[in-house]
């Protein structure tokens, strides 16, 4: 399990040993097998394979749909043949990320990475398995790409983007996120290490996950808060995911999410009273500012105006006024509320009785 805390250059030494090209080596018969139904042409460039020329770049050869860098597992599904040209090109990215995909690559890859190492969703246990694997599948919509991460015990955070096994699509979509909050605090031509507050390392790790990133943890505080500091949680088994049988207690994010949205209707609710409460005041001002010029026009031109449009402006004016002393009401109400979440609940203190 990764330690509680890390500093930067240990979090940058830890990121080095991760990085190491570690060449992948399928067992022999699922190689057999992938050469016995090979097809004329490579899936990818669909240019003819060149079988005269084992070392040429034209020649049939055996790769990984998802690299187990990007969390893909070591299966014979995870397998496929192409050119060596375009393995030379792609190295460990994910195929989405080359452009047009072959629809049976594209099904293959769906399979592969729902049995890939993915992270929790916030969805209960309950939750129908077919549902959840569609929820899961929106995620697989993005490029797989790769950060790493570390929390301290206080909340705050680094993440750390390696160029290494990232495409031009997927690393700009880390770092874009990564750039959204926190300092540079360290960058070469492989590295970039930002530095995060609290919520904003909560929320940018989520937001990551949400766009298929594999969050790899270096160091996360041992007893989580609530559902948000579960980010570094990762399962190669959906039942698992969806059970939260991870070999820890996951906080229930739906009270995480009542609470926020509680508390957001609340400021939202305020604000629009105090929006209604504004155009209130204005039609009210507008409406006695009208009666006025009227009742000078009439006094200075020695004219009587109508009975019935005097009345009807009067009236629209006590209704505009009656609707900001409501507006008023509801406000001042809202304010003196006691929380509830708040309010501690009374002690009950036990008489003793008299004898």
């Amino acid at each position: 399990m990764p330690p509680s805390a890390i500093d930067v250059p240990a979090f940058i030494a830890a990121i080095a040993a991760y990085d190491r090209l570690r060449h992948v080596a399928l067992p022999g018969f699922v190689r057999r097998r992938l050469h016995a139904h090979l097809g004329q042409v490579c899936p990818l460039c669909a240019q003819p394979y060149d079988l005269s020329q084992p070392r040429g770049p034209a020649f049939p050869v055996v790769a990984t749909l998802l690299h187990p860098a990007l969390g893909g597992p070591a299966s014979p599904d995870n397998a496929f043949t192409c050119c060596r040209s375009c393995q030379q090109q792609r190295a460990a990215v994910d195929l989405l990320a080359l452009g047009v995909l072959p629809d049976p690559l594209r099904a293959q890859r769906a399979a592969v990475l729902l049995a890939s190492h993915n992270h929790l969703l916030p969805l209960s246990p309950t939750t129908r398995p077919a549902d959840f694997l569609r929820a899961l599948a929106r995620r697989h919509q993005w490029p797989r790409s790769r950060v790493f991460a570390a929390q301290h015990a206080d909340g705050h955070g680094v993440i750390g983007v390696s160029s290494r096994f990232g495409d031009t699509q997927s690393t700009g979509l880390a770092r874009l996120l990564s750039r959204r909050a926190g300092d540079i605090v360290h960058q070469d031509h492989r590295l970039t290490v930002h530095h995060v507050e609290d919520e904003a390392f909560r929320t940018l790790a989520w937001d990551l996950i949400d766009a298929n990133t594999l969050v790899v943890a270096l160091a996360h505080p041992a007893q989580p808060r609530d559902f948000l500091d579960c980010w570094w949680i990762t399962s190669a088994s959906p039942s698992a995911l969806r059970l939260r049988q991870v070999g820890i207690t996951v906080p229930d994010p739906a009270k995480l999410q009542s609470a926020t949205k509680s508390h957001r209707f609340t400021a939202g609710a305020r604000e629009r009273l105090q929006a209604e409460l504004r155009v209130a005041r204005r039609q009210a001002d507008g409406l006695r500012q009208a009666i006025n010029d009227q009742y000078k026009t009439h006094w200075l031109d020695g004219l009587e105006g109508g009975i019935q449009d005097e009345q009807h402006q009067l009236d629209r004016l006590v209704a505009a006024e009656t609707r900001v002393a409501e507006l008023h009401r509801q406000l001042k109400a809202q304010r003196d509320a006691p929380d509830r979440r708040r309010t501690p609940r009374p002690v009950k203190r036990h008489r003793p009785s008299s004898p």
